[in-house]
């Protein structure tokens, strides 16, 4: 398949979402680098990510410990590949993929509205990165972020993520990139 038409298809995947009263659109720039030595993860590959995502409030609650949002988020995100080990060829573009994701987002306090996140789905390694074994691979991934409310209704994130790719052990070899995300965003209700 033509890595340019994957792309294509994910990115209007991800835009073709109705839009309702409870949904509502954040863009994130950001980066991240996987830390070789961290788990079996033996390559340095630096990314700039653009995530494109759409989020959906599942339940809110007023009382209790749980107190908060609950939302769905669905991503799309691009990995673009700005800094790499030898092993990885300079023409590989990076990696793309689609995230499922469960978000806790706590009431609002004096700094913002603080909030919890994880889940995963498939991703498209685009990139011959040597020792991933496989082009279609999984990711999970877990984080913690900030949303400063600025205007009405228009918010600023803050937000870092474990986030682990492998194929899930359907191909050998299976190394996995273990990496730490750093996001800065906007969110952009509709």
């Amino acid at each position: 398949m033509n890595k340019a038409y994957l792309l294509l298809v994910l990115l209007v995947a991800g835009f073709s979402t109705q839009a309702t009263e409870n949904w509502y659109n954040q863009a994130f720039l950001g980066g991240g680098t996987s830390i070789k030595g961290f788990g079996a993860t033996d390559q340095e590959v630096r990314t700039v990510d653009v995530v494109f995502r759409h989020a959906r409030l599942f339940h809110e609650k007023s009382e209790g410990w749980i107190k908060g949002r609950h939302e769905f988020w669905m991503e799309v995100p691009v990995a673009i590949i700005v800094h790499d080990s030898d092993s990885v060829d300079d023409n590989d573009f990076g990696i793309v993929g689609l995230n499922f994701l469960a978000a806790w987002i706590f009431p609002e306090s004096a700094i913002g509205s603080p909030y919890l996140m994880i889940g995963g789905g498939p991703q498209y390694v685009l990139a011959d990165i040597e020792g991933v074994g496989s082009d279609l691979c999984g990711n999970y991934q877990l984080g913690c972020g900030t949303r400063f409310l600025m205007m009405q209704k228009h918010e600023i994130n803050l937000e870092v993520r474990y986030h682990h790719i492998s194929n899930l052990g359907m191909a050998d070899p299976n190394v996995p990139l273990n990496s730490v995300k750093f996001y800065l965003g906007a969110t952009l209700p509709f």
